[in-house]
């Protein structure tokens, strides 16, 4: 039986803020809603939380469990093939939702038959509320509109999704990584017919410290930058309007170009060892050359990215020697300041 919104919930050890998020889908104001639980193989006492939720309310939840760790993303994909809502939403297990989110958004899209809509949200570390997806970029979408959105970005976890986004291959979010949304957004704002937005703060984005996105070595991070890069390209290049969105999309790709060399370069001033920060240095750039067919030129560059990373990127396009006379260029003009 279809329900209006089904709201998936990966879960990996998350016994401390479970409860909470739970508290909060249960008494959504939205009646008709389904609630899928996947339990990505947790080790703590997860899933027995889960399941005590699930017998308090059979008719809402449903558990899926996962028999190896796929992380967040492959734990979603398992929750969308189980999906009977109308609209999908996620929401992560240590966050929490205001009572009326799910009513409001569904409400809004069946006013507008939008395939995506978006609310704002409260970042709990920095403090700020946050509406990604303004006024300018809803409605009927154009490759414009399409291009503002990919530029501007967000979360998954503010939005519902129309279950027709998800009925051709190229949905698929990528498994045990960080940074999984990028490159399913890129995708699902790229080939999204309309979007509607509601502007008022429904979710809160909690700032726990010990969630994956959060915990993470160096080694790590560069391999899911590279990893992200990989999947936006991949994801996107084959599309029909790939020309149209190209700058938006390759502004994308070089802010994740940005963030590798940056890491490099915090490792390299860190005294980490200097043949695996050449090693990835280089292998980023040669992914860079190989998905960023434009230059730095890029109007959403220019505009959304410091001229010091974009001299960085510059130089290490060039090589590690390059990149060495840049970092001390830019050492010395600091100490000048």
């Amino acid at each position: 039986m279809k329900k209006s919104v089904s709201v998936i919930v990966p879960f990996y050890n998350a016994e401390k803020y479970l409860a909470d998020c739970l508290n909060c889908l249960v008494n959504q104001t939205l009646k008709d809603l389904e609630i899928i639980l996947v339990n990505d193989a947790s080790a703590d006492r997860s899933a027995e939380i889960a399941e005590t939720y699930q017998k308090q309310y059979p008719n809402k939840i449903t558990i899926i469990d996962s028999p190896v760790n796929q992380g967040a993303g492959g734990a979603r994909n398992l929750g969308i093939q189980a999906a009977k809502g109308m609209y999908l939403g996620f929401a992560d297990s240590d966050d929490l939702l205001e009572p009326s989110m799910y009513e409001k958004l569904y409400h809004k899209a069946c006013e507008t038959d939008a395939d995506i809509v978006d609310s704002g949200y409260y970042k709990q570390e920095d403090d700020s509320a946050i509406l990604h997806m303004g006024d300018d970029l809803t409605g009927t979408l154009d490759d414009r509109k399409r291009s503002g959105l990919i530029v501007s970005g967000g979360y998954i976890v503010s939005k519902i999704f129309h279950r027709r986004l998800f009925e051709k291959d190229g949905w698929q979010f990528r498994k045990n990584v960080i940074l999984e949304d990028s490159d399913f957004l890129t995708y699902l704002f790229a080939t999204a017919a309309k979007t509607a937005n509601v502007k008022e703060i429904l979710y809160y984005y909690r700032n726990t410290g010990d969630s994956s996105s959060k915990v993470i070595d160096t080694g790590r991070y560069y391999a899911q930058i590279c990893d992200a890069m990989h999947g936006i390209y991949q994801k996107t290049h084959a599309l029909e309007n790939y020309p149209a969105l190209q700058d938006a999309i390759e502004y994308e790709m070089i802010q994740m170009y940005s963030y590798g060399v940056n890491v490099c370069i915090r490792a390299l001033l860190a005294g980490e060892e200097d043949t695996e920060s050449r090693e990835r240095l280089a292998k980023i750039a040669d992914l860079k050359r190989h998905c960023v067919k434009k230059g730095y030129d890029n109007p959403y560059v220019q505009a959304k990215i410091a001229q010091p990373d974009i001299a960085f990127m510059q130089a290490n396009d060039q090589g590690m020697d390059a990149l060495r006379l840049q970092i001390q260029r830019y050492l010395q003009e600091e100490q000048q300041i």
